[in-house]
């Protein structure tokens, strides 16, 4: 009976002790068993979006254009979103999830051409975006187009805008040698100054320079000349006494009451030119809130023989009052005359105005 007693006790023993050593850590076979039976459950993947553009900023550059940064409109972007130019990425910063910005080497822009932009999402999910065409376009040669400057009155304002066309905008004007004292050039090609008095008339010539925006900019140079005369300009009321002008920018006044101003230029048949005068939507010394309200321009584009071609009083009737002579096809080559005048017949010193001339000699 002792014996069996003792047996007892060891089994039971030996039982508190694999529940001790299981509730320490140690190995429980059937534990064990039923864990692996259930593990738990496994945490869900994100899927990325497929990415969509709306619309892209710029559409389009020209061949020689420096690096570009592209701005692409959408929906469903994530930070891992890849611009990318006919299948190849692009450096893309992530804006927002309808924003993303995209730079573009210029070596992108050494051939016309016509390029995909898409939009890639990574994996889980994502995706490739619709497309949008970005088009590299050929561009004209840089020319300068201004000819000829405007006679000057010795110690009284000049300015004279000078034009240029092909190339990639925007321009910068300079100097090269010669500049007349009190004459100085802005880099947007403003000729402005108060030139010194001169006996009879003087002609001061200097060599003007005009270079483009490109990544190898275009330069070209031009000598041209002032004459400056001592005594008054005179009246430019009539086309035998009209103020000589090319392609650019002239700043006048309609003064004193009823005057006219009339000014020449040389044109080439077939050629569309735009002749425009700014007086309403002008920005006088800089002060915005000084735009000159009084002055209604009237605009007149007369033949050889003074005859009219062509007119325009506003714009946009009763909303601006400006003046415009878009795309004008000239009928033959020779002489044309300008006719700037208040559509009241007014006049003052005030009356400010500049007058925009392109598609001429």
């Amino acid at each position: 009976m002792k014996n069996t007693f003792l047996r007892y006790s060891l089994v039971a023993s030996i039982a508190m002790l694999a529940v001790f050593l299981t509730n320490c850590g140690g190995s429980n076979p059937a534990s064990s068993s039923l864990v692996s039976s259930n593990p738990p459950p496994s945490v869900p993947v994100t899927q990325n979006p497929t990415p969509s553009i709306s619309s892209i900023f710029p559409g389009n550059t020209s061949i020689g254009s420096s690096t570009l940064t592209l701005t692409i409109n959408g929906s469903n972007f994530v930070p891992g979103s890849i611009v990318e130019w006919n299948g190849s990425g692009l450096n893309t910063v992530f804006i927002s999830s309808t924003k993303l910005t995209a730079t573009i080497p210029a070596t992108d822009f050494s051939t016309p051409s016509s390029v995909l932009i898409t939009v890639l999402n990574p994996s889980p999910g994502g995706g490739i975006s619709n497309s949008i065409a970005f088009a590299v376009a050929s561009i004209a040669p840089l020319s300068i187009l201004t000819t000829i400057l405007p006679d000057a009155h010795a110690n009284k304002f000049y300015e004279y805008v000078l034009s240029a066309s092909g190339g990639i905008t925007p321009y910068h004007w300079s100097a090269i040698s010669g500049l007349p004292n009190g004459l100085s050039i802005s880099t947007d090609g403003k000729l402005s100054g108060t030139l010194p008095a001169a006996s009879g008339g003087t002609t001061l010539n200097f060599m003007l320079q005009v270079a483009d925006s490109a990544a190898q900019p275009g330069v070209l140079s031009k000598a041209f000349s002032i004459l400056v005369i001592s005594s008054s300009l005179g009246r430019n009321d009539t086309c035998s006494t009209a103020t000589s002008i090319a392609n650019g920018v002239i700043r006048a006044s309609i003064s004193p009451y009823g005057d006219v101003d009339v000014y020449s230029f040389q044109g080439t048949a077939g050629n569309s030119v735009t002749i425009e005068t700014f007086a309403q939507r002008l920005v006088l010394y800089g002060d915005p809130s000084s735009r000159d309200i009084f002055l209604d321009t009237y605009l007149e584009l007369l033949d050889s023989s003074c005859k009219q071609l062509a007119f325009n009083d506003d714009i946009d009737s009763g909303v601006t009052q400006d003046s415009l002579i878009s795309g004008f096809k000239l009928p033959y080559t020779g002489i044309y005359y300008v006719r700037v005048s208040d559509f009241r017949g007014d006049g003052r010193p005030d009356f400010i105005y500049e007058l925009h001339l392109s598609g001429g000699n």
